[in-house]
């Protein structure tokens, strides 16, 4: 792989002042209107859809759950893990694109990679990213190196993609977080086209004052450099937070994509009813719309749950809709929304409440008939540990025993060569390249994509990704994303970790203090089990699976196997929800241990140095400390439509920017014309940068979106 080394140095004027070889003309063509064919034409690139087949889409985007909580049954979401596959299609590989929350939505619709501000959910202010000359306008890589047109739309190019004058690391409320007017979104490109859209978010607008639907739902009123902090007097006025739900107002605006555009809130166009709406509102809201014919139903359709039907929060702090379904967990129709929860349970259990309520109801439309798809997805996955693999908990025995086995990190200098190629000296210790030492890291926080066919554990990281590096350009924290949850190996310098490093003081990162990573030090915690017992209850959760366990009736060598988490206990709203966890025992090797007598406690060991992955799993390969791969994580996903065969299961790495590619294929976006074209010549609205309609990093050469693997009864339209 290629080192991403940053773009240090270069001011947004600077890139975009560089000569524009590579950019792209898009000359403007008459729209015959979406749904008519390409001449010749008779699939969407490698969809495997024929033209206007899919007529009507419905995304639902939930928060922050990996795929091993939503699709293994250790939830109670029984409808999202087995009902709706049943239905259609699970994409078991599907990836976020970062963390911890608005990179994700704003890589859907945008194409655009992460920034500190944008990664942290803009809680300090709305202010803006960059200025309206900030795109880049050539095809470059984090370097500012002009790549080859052999290059081009790779895995390292920038083209098209905002750049930030304050820098990749620069402190959170330096970067801005709202989009200039000629970034394009996917809204954008719909409106070019002639596609109908509408953004329904629940709970918008639920206390005057805290957010503007007028504004595409703007934190308060939309004005640029407003905290995101509310002040004492917007906190008398019942507005205590600007960034989380409150109990009269669950929408939460990092979770919606329009409002931090200005190519949307600045154009009332696009902010009226018809395009922004209350999910529930009785006039412009989902259900109103269901009811109308297919044709007055919008072809786009973004919904955004509260913070508690998206399963963001574990306790409601408002309406979990429970009180709408019967005791056979039949939804009601005939009560109002307003109806009282029996319970303020949050999580999976309230999503799948929101999901088994609102999907029949799409799925009865005629606009759903009429070619529909509904697609279920996750921002990203948090935990964000996939297949079960945070396999990396050690303590000091074991880091001295891996020690003698020569199986730690071992840290080694730079070649001469290549000291004198980058004119720098180097201290002792460096991070391995990929290759055998790559086989200890966990597979979290993962990044997939599929190009041209193959399925790859990277995704483009942007020229404005927080990178932190050391001197010597090593990665503290691999990205995108603020990706503390990868566990890196302990600080040198850091007290903390101290106890983690005295086995072996090479294993160690020179300069490195690790404030933000996962690291959690060891605990105790209630336990029980009686002798011969090798299934402990206990409060513990997938994280800790791998962590050491110590303690009176506890045999030797034991570690966390397995967790069963049975989910939330219902509970009244005076109570907090009551997860019921249990755990098995087991050896270094993975072989059943038994409580040798009665437990009451365990000691679980300190996480820290990543440890060593037991035979069939997959640790991410393709890790270089200079060359960032990790992603978001697996989430899965879920699409039913009329042209995937219920039961379809597919493995193909999809993420985000496949997500958004394949909407701007569907709606054949690059029909349409457009005079509002990306800044300073980097493509068009229609023609997206690659003049095939696909935006920032949808615009991947060999990006593959979602294929017949999906769209498994395409056919010849005929289902």
């Amino acid at each position: 792989m290629m080192n991403r080394r940053r773009l240090f140095g270069l001011s947004a004027a600077v890139v975009t002042g560089l000569a524009t070889v590579g950019a792209i003309a898009v000359p403007a063509v008459a729209n015959p209107g979406w749904g008519g064919p390409h001449p010749g034409q008779t699939t969407i690139t490698s969809t495997g859809l024929q033209p206007g087949q899919i007529k009507h889409v419905w995304l639902i985007i939930l928060e922050n759950k990996s795929y091993d909580a939503t699709f293994t049954g250790l939830n109670q979401n029984s409808y999202l893990w087995k009902t709706l596959p049943s239905q259609g299609a699970l994409l078991k590989d599907y990836y976020g694109t970062g963390h911890y929350s608005q990179d994700n939505y704003t890589s859907m619709v945008s194409g655009q990679g992460p920034s500190t501000d944008v990664q942290s959910d803009c809680d300090v202010a709305y202010k803006d990213l960059g200025t309206a000359t900030s795109v880049i306008t050539q095809h470059i890589d984090n370097a500012g190196h002009v790549l080859p047109q052999s290059q081009w739309f790779g895995q390292n190019d920038n083209y098209g993609q905002v750049i930030s004058p304050a820098g990749p690391n620069a402190a959170d409320g330096a970067n801005g977080c709202v989009f200039a007017s000629d970034v394009p979104t996917m809204f954008d490109q719909f409106d070019a086209a002639g596609v109908s859209w509408k953004g329904y978010a629940q709970d918008l607008g639920g206390q005057a004052g805290r957010e503007d639907p007028a504004k595409a739902g703007a934190p308060l009123d939309g004005t640029l450099g407003e905290s995101m902090k509310p002040t004492a007097a917007q906190q008398a006025a019942g507005i205590t937070s600007l960034t989380g739900a409150q109990a009269n107002d669950q929408y939460v605006a990092k979770h919606f994509p329009f409002p931090w555009f200005h190519s949307i809130t600045d154009d009332p166009a696009d902010t009226d009813a018809n395009h922004i709406a209350n999910l529930d509102d009785a006039t412009s809201g989902l259900l109103a719309d269901l009811k109308k014919p297919a044709a007055q139903v919008p072809a786009f359709n973004w919904i955004t749950p509260n913070n508690c039907s998206d399963a963001h929060d574990a306790t409601c702090v408002g309406n979990n809709l429970s009180g709408l379904f019967d005791a056979n967990g039949n939804p009601n129709y005939s009560l109002p929304l307003t109806t009282a929860p029996v319970n303020h349970t949050g999580g999976l259990y309230a999503a799948d409440l929101f999901l088994s309520y609102y999907i029949p109801l799409i799925e009865k439309s005629a606009a759903f008939k009429d070619g529909g798809l509904i697609d279920i997805t996750f921002d990203e996955a948090n935990p964000p540990f996939t297949n079960m693999s945070f396999n990396n908990a050690t303590d000091n025995d074991s880091i001295a025993q891996a020690a003698a086995k020569s199986e730690l990190y071992r840290y080694t200098a730079p070649t001469a060569k290549d000291a004198a190629a980058e004119s720098k000296s180097y201290p002792a210790h460096t991070f391995p390249s990929p290759g055998p030492m790559a086989k200890d890291y966990i597979d979290a926080d993962a990044a997939g994509e599929n190009i041209n066919g193959k399925n790859v554990s990277w995704e483009p990281t942007g020229p404005n990704t927080p990178l932190e590096t050391d001197a010597h350009g090593n990665q503290l924290f691999p990205g995108p994303g603020n990706n503390g949850y990868i566990t890196r190996p302990p600080s040198c310098d850091d007290p903390k970790d101290a106890a983690l490093v005295n086995a072996d003081a090479s294993n160690c990162v020179q300069g490195e203090r690790l404030s933000n990573a996962s690291f959690a030090g060891a605990k105790t915690i209630t336990a029980s089990a009686t002798i011969g017992q090798n299934t402990l209850i206990g409060p513990v959760t997938v994280t800790d699976i791998g962590r050491g366990v110590t303690g009176s009736g506890i045999p030797a060598g034991a570690y966390i196997g397995t967790v069963i988490n049975n989910g939330p206990v219902m509970v009244s709203a005076s109570s907090q929800p009551v997860t019921v966890s249990s755990f098995t025992l087991v050896d270094a090797k993975g072989r059943p241990l038994v409580a040798t007598g009665p437990v009451t406690a365990v000691t679980l060991s300190a996480q820290g140095i990543p440890g060593h992955l037991t035979a069939g799993q997959t640790p991410l390969d393709t890790f270089d400390a200079q060359d960032a791969a990790p992603g978001g994580g697996i989430t899965g996903s879920v699409l039913i439509s009329p042209y995937i065969r219920p039961g379809t299961v597919s493995t193909t790495n999809y993420n985000h920017y496949s997500w958004l590619r394949t909407m701007e294929d569907i709606f054949q976006v690059s029909t349409g014309t457009s005079t509002a074209p990306i800044a300073n010549g980097a493509g068009s609205v229609s023609g997206g940068l690659d003049n095939k309609g696909h935006l920032g990093f949808a615009a991947q050469s060999g990006l593959m979106p979602f294929g017949p693997d999906v769209f498994t009864a395409a056919g010849n339209g005929r289902h």
